[in-house]
């Protein structure tokens, strides 16, 4: 009776540990297909990417940003000429608008005297790097000296530089116009564009960022050049067909692909990440865990679906844009914080598609009153309505983008204003953007070109 009762647990025991090892089994074989699956899927999007002839590893990206055969490249003119660059005083350098921390006078007022000299004896200084920077900025193709193939680690040293010299090319259109030697400021202020444009096909955000801060800065000198003189209209024209060509060739699609890129490098070669990505936390048995658990592949692809919501918003009209990505970023932010890793590397593309935006709103104000000011050499008045300037100063009056309507207009006592009621969406009667406070900038304001006179 025992012996039997004995075969009886024996059995038992046996049945339950086959039962355990085949669920086991079949929770590794579940596993594995869930694994498989997640890695085909991933696969399937990336091939797609590639099939649509897009660059997916950081080495196709940098043998995908290309410039013509035999194409003159004016980044070799352009940082040839930092190398004559003469360096001031720190404190020397803060004396000076732009390039330093003085403020310029309103746009009105004349630069004073003791600033006047100080400007003259900085351009004098670097006269070689300027003139060489003119020449670069008139040369079409421009492919800078960049590997792209090391991903987040590529390395953008000319980058300082370039934004150096837009100020001091503004700067010098600046001295120029307050001379009055408004064919010499036309042309530093179409160099000043040129320098940035040439930034135009770089596949990175940072460099994009630094071409629209070129762009905007350029369009301010403009604002001021003609508060303070009187252009012909043969010189408008000329600005005002090379706001258009500026609006034309922005475009942050080559920065996305290039985002796109060295993302997927992280996620392809996680163990990558260095140890600033969170000081103090041992990341290498955490990222071996979730590659594992397929953690990593899982945000990877939801890393790509964002993405391609992001570029997909690029390719719709301006004023739809903002609503597209608002609704991406809603749906991201809702995401499981378990899925630390594309949150930690998807960049605030919402942010950048308004700076842009931005951008474009202020080509467009100042494109629009470059055109009231060729309507006032023509007519001795300013328009009524922006409408009395088409067909002949405008093909049709330019809209906002952040809502699609027509710019604003405003006749003022003295002059004008031009606006796009900005980011906020706020129509805000044209309020100037507020000299930054720290930490803080108001966002009740408005994108504007004022003439004052």
């Amino acid at each position: 009776m025992e012996d039997k009762e004995r075969k009886t647990r024996k059995r038992r025991k046996l049945t339950i540990s086959t039962v355990l090892l085949l669920l086991l089994f079949v929770c590794i074989s579940v596993f594995a297909i869930y694994r498989l699956h997640l890695k085909w899927k991933l696969n399937s999007r990336i091939e797609a990417i590639r099939a649509a002839g897009y660059p997916v590893t950081c080495a196709e990206l940098d043998a995908w940003y290309t410039i013509p055969d035999n194409a003159e490249n004016a980044a070799h003119t352009i940082l040839d000429a930092f190398s004559f660059y003469q360096e001031w005083d720190k404190d020397e350098l803060n004396a000076l608008p732009l390039v330093g921390q003085a403020k310029l006078p309103a746009r009105t007022e004349p630069l004073t005297d003791e600033m006047k000299t100080l400007i003259s004896e900085y351009i004098a200084d670097n006269n070689e790097a300027i003139d060489l920077l003119h020449a670069g900025a008139k040369i079409e193709y421009c492919r800078y000296p960049v590997d792209y193939s090391a991903g987040f680690a590529t390395l953008l040293p000319s980058l300082a530089d370039i934004r150096r010299g837009c100020q001091m090319l503004n700067l010098e259109a600046l001295l120029y116009a307050e001379n009055g030697d408004t064919d010499s400021a036309m042309s530093s202020v179409q160099s000043g564009f040129g320098l940035a444009h040439s930034l135009a096909k770089e596949p990175s955000l940072v460099c994009q960022l630094v071409r629209l801060a070129g762009d905007a800065l350029t369009v301010s000198a403009i604002e001021r050049i003609v508060n303070r003189g009187e252009l012909t209209d043969a010189q408008l024209t000329e600005l005002s067909e090379r706001l258009r060509n500026v609006e034309f060739a922005s475009d942050m699609f080559p920065a996305f692909v290039g985002e796109r890129c060295m993302g997927l490098k992280f996620f392809k070669e996680p163990m990558s990440l260095g140890p600033e990505f969170h000081p103090g936390v041992p990341m290498r048995p955490i990222l071996a865990l979730c590659q594992a658990a397929g953690l990593v592949d899982m945000d990877a692809a939801i890393y790509l679906e964002a993405m391609d919501d992001y570029m997909e918003a690029l390719r719709l009209p301006y004023q739809e844009r903002r609503k597209a990505v608002d609704l991406v970023d809603t749906r991201f932010a809702s995401m499981s914080k378990i899925h630390i890793f594309a949150h930690e590397f998807m960049p605030a593309l919402a942010r950048i598609i308004t700076i842009e935006l931005r951008a474009i709103a202020h080509l467009r104000v100042a494109r629009s009153g470059l055109a009231i000011q060729r309507y006032r050499l023509a007519t001795g008045a300013i328009p009524d309505t922006l409408s009395e300037l088409v067909p002949a100063y405008l093909d049709a009056v330019p809209k906002d983008p952040f809502d699609g309507n027509e710019l604003r207009y405003k006749k003022r006592e003295t002059g004008f204003i031009i606006y796009s009621i900005g980011e906020d969406l706020s129509d805000d009667d044209g309020t100037e953007r507020p000299e930054k406070r720290r930490g803080k900038d108001d966002p009740k304001w408005d994108v504007t070109f004022i003439l004052e006179r």
